[in-house]
């Protein structure tokens, strides 16, 4: 262990035997109290650091710029409310504001205004609600459905005093009535000694505050009444003179993935309303941006579950890092219009040419073991400091049980929601394949530990409400089917919402050991999309093995269009097809979803410090249950990165011996016929290795039928003895 690990695991110590002093939220509110604050201070505006790579994100002019503020002059500090993990909401009517404010309204921003007592990191998101019909009345509004919500955007604090957090959306939020604008505080927020601000007029129904138990108003509840409103407001431009360009978005690679050679970059264009004349990639190095290419198509694959999918890629482009020195770059996606309006949405990758690719080569995939075997593997980066290899149980069927969920039960109009909801009466359900099995998915992973995965916000929603707005962000009602870019940058951006502790992985094609990879090593989920009969998203629930002779898995899908499992199965050559509707059809698309640490039912076998013999180790199986396993291969390198590579194999052993082969010679012949005749008539030893090996007639004893058997079968040409182990 070197001193970095012993530093970790004190402080670790230090952090589990420390004696438990945290204070409950109910003792935190309660102990809540007011201080007039100065009303000369400086405030400071911050950004977080999303905001500032998105220079473009609040592109819209002064003229239509205005803000929408329920709330009078800061007068109160609060201190001692504010704790974490919880959300404020505040009223917003522009119709009230006596401004230039006017509906349509697209809120881009979200500020709330802190005191704090020290420097820190905070984590926020933003959102906008719409009223809730059922608990609003005229005098009180509620919150109700999210409209738009942001990923957690992070804080740097310098130091102490007042700040102005400015909370930006990537998309506008359009909003066409008084609304409820919202910010939620993501993590512990108590090094800061935060205090809340609030103004000197304590109007009920304004500000709201949720910590896990419903929405209380601030100025009027059992912990402690706020002397004022809560002073966080939201800003934006009217709709009638909107003139940005729709927002943009990178949906694969991964953000802050490691890349290599070449690498597909696709882009979500968010909005489908305004003509977008081309977008521009470019990565970041030495000090500017070079561009690696301009795609002016923007067709994408649409899949509606009615028609056959022209397959197209979207914006998106190819990108040669053959040249590059290992290392961090920002890569950039630009949609740019004839007017110059542009937008633009940037993530960091990391390049690395020879990577950290452990190929497993021993135990093969698909290959049995019996006591020791030397776990082998290859790696083609030079700086590689260690391999660890570890061990997964697995079983001849992989399951991804998702819930079979019927997408005809979605995408209501007239109020019926068990009508079928068919597109023949005016209803969407039969383009609902894509938000409903997303849905499928964020279910299936919120029932095994996550279930922020089907929470919008701080709101756990039903299965129905997540579809919809699953669909509503993909636009699928608008395009009458979901496309592949809008779908796929919506589940991106909601894994990433609700802790951003997913993958996802988005190809062109797949091997059988990426199914394994993806569903068995780390219990994830597979979706396979195909463009014949129609465009459709076909979850697999279960994965057979091992493969067949000709190398096909057999496998159960999962069906959107009647919420039922089919049986099916994979060919892997030439390319990629699943079997469906009696053919087998080509998977265009393969997108992974999976837990970024789920290490569950994982052992540490050994590992290699030196790899001087090549990468490896040796493990003794002997004690190891018969039945499947996953190895993985688990390298590092010098700059501290990370590879892994996996085998799947069945620990078997071979029968330890021949019936009929009494002498234990390894095969049948004269000397075991008189090998047996001493054993039965003179008294000789038994059958080696044990009894059984002389049960040559198969009737679980040995006398002279066995003999007759043996004889009949080495000078007869007869069967040989049918009961082998």
């Amino acid at each position: 262990m070197n001193t970095k690990e012993i530093l970790l695991s004190i402080l670790l110590l230090i952090g589990v035997c420390a004696p438990a002093s945290a204070r409950s939220i109910k003792e935190i509110k309660e102990s809540s109290s007011k201080s007039s604050i100065d009303t000369l201070r400086s405030v400071k505006t911050l950004y977080s650091s999303m905001a500032k790579r998105q220079k473009s994100i609040s592109a819209f002019t002064e003229e239509v710029q205005c803000t929408a503020r329920m709330v009078g002059e800061s007068y109160w500090a609060i201190s001692e409310w504010l704790a974490g993990d919880e959300i404020y909401k505040v009223y917003q009517d522009v119709d009230l504001l006596g401004n230039d404010c006017a509906y349509p309204f697209y809120v881009s921003a979200v500020a709330i205004e802190l005191e704090v007592e020290a420097g820190g990191t905070i984590y926020l998101q933003a959102d906008v609600e719409a009223l809730d019909p059922e608990v609003s009345t005229p005098a009180c509004p509620y919150p109700g459905d999210v409209l738009g919500l942001t990923e957690d955007q992070d804080f740097v604090i310098p130091d102490a005093g007042y700040y102005l957090l400015m909370v930006i959306f990537p998309e506008p939020v359009l909003v066409e009535g008084p609304y409820f604008a919202g910010i939620y505080f993501s993590a512990e927020v108590g090094d800061l000694g935060g205090a809340l601000i609030t103004d000197n007029d304590p109007y009920q129904c304004i500000s709201w505050n949720d910590w896990g138990l419903g929405y209380v108003d601030l100025v009027s509840n059992s912990y402690f009444d706020f002397p004022g409103n809560l002073v966080m407001y939201s800003l934006g431009y009217n709709g009638t003179a909107q003139s940005t360009a729709p927002p943009v978005r990178i949906y694969a690679p991964a953000d802050s993935s490691s890349q290599s050679a070449s690498v597909q970059v696709y882009a979500a264009e968010l909005v489908d309303t305004i003509a977008v004349d081309r977008c521009r990639f470019e990565y970041y190095s030495q000090g500017s941006w070079t561009t690696i290419g301009e795609d002016t198509s923007p067709d994408v694959t649409k899949r509606n579950s009615v028609s056959q999918a022209s397959i197209q890629p979207g914006f998106s482009t190819t990108w040669n890092t053959s040249g590059l020195g290992e290392g961090w770059y920002m890569l950039r996606a630009t949609l740019l219009e004839s007017t110059d309006n542009y937008t633009s949405d940037t993530i960091d990758v990391f390049i690395d040419n020879t990577p950290l690719n452990p190929l497993v080569t021993k135990p093969l995939n698909a290959s049995a073991v019996c006591d020791t075997v030397t776990l082998t593997t290859t790696i083609p980066d030079e700086d590689v400091t260690f391999v660890q290899f570890e061990l997964r149980l697995s079983d001849d069927t992989i399951r991804a049980a998702m819930p079979l969920l019927n997408q005809q039960r979605y995408g209501d109009v007239d109020g019926d929601t068990l009508d079928g909801n068919w597109v023949s009466q005016g209803e969407f359900g039969d383009y609902y394949n894509g938000p409903t099995a997303a849905t499928s998915l964020y279910s299936y992973f919120a029932s095994r530990g996550y279930p922020d995965l089907m929470k919008i916000g701080t709101s756990t929603q039903t299965v129905r409400k997540m579809v919809e707005a699953t669909a509503d962000s993909a636009r699928v009602r608008l395009q009458l089917g979901s496309c592949d870019d809008n779908l796929l940058s919506s589940v991106r951006d909601h894994l990433k919402r609700q802790g951003n502790s997913f993958r996802m992985s988005v190809l062109s094609g797949a091997t059988l050991k990426d199914l394994i990879y993806y569903m068995g090593y780390h219990r994830g989920t597979v979706l396979l999309g195909i463009s014949q009969p129609y465009g459709h998203w076909l979850p697999v629930t279960r994965l057979m093995l091992p493969p067949d002779e000709t190398g096909a898995a057999q496998c159960m899908i999962y069906e959107t269009r009647g919420g039922s499992e089919l049986e099916s199965s994979l060919l892997f050559s030439p390319n990629l097809s699943v079997r469906y509707q009696g053919l087998m059809r080509a998977v265009d698309r393969v997108v992974a979803i999976y837990p970024r640490a789920d290490t569950t039912s994982r052992e540490v076998v050994g590992g290699d410090f030196t790899g001087s013999n090549g990468w490896s180790y040796m493990w003794d199986a002997s004690s190891y249950a018969e039945r499947p396993y996953i190895v993985a291969a688990i390298g590092a390198d010098l700059g501290g990165h990370f590879g892994e590579g996996i085998s799947w194999f069945t620990r078997e052993c071979a029968p330890s011996y021949i019936v009929g082969d009494v002498n234990y010679s390894g095969y049948i012949d004269i000397d075991d016929i008189v090998y047996l005749i001493n054993y039965v008539f003179g008294g000789g030893p038994e059958p080696m290795p044990e009894l059984a090996a002389g049960y040559a007639s198969c009737d679980q004893s040995v006398d002279i039928d066995d003999i007759v058997y043996l004889i009949n079968y080495v000078f007869q040409g007869g069967p040989e003895p049918p009961c082998q182990p």
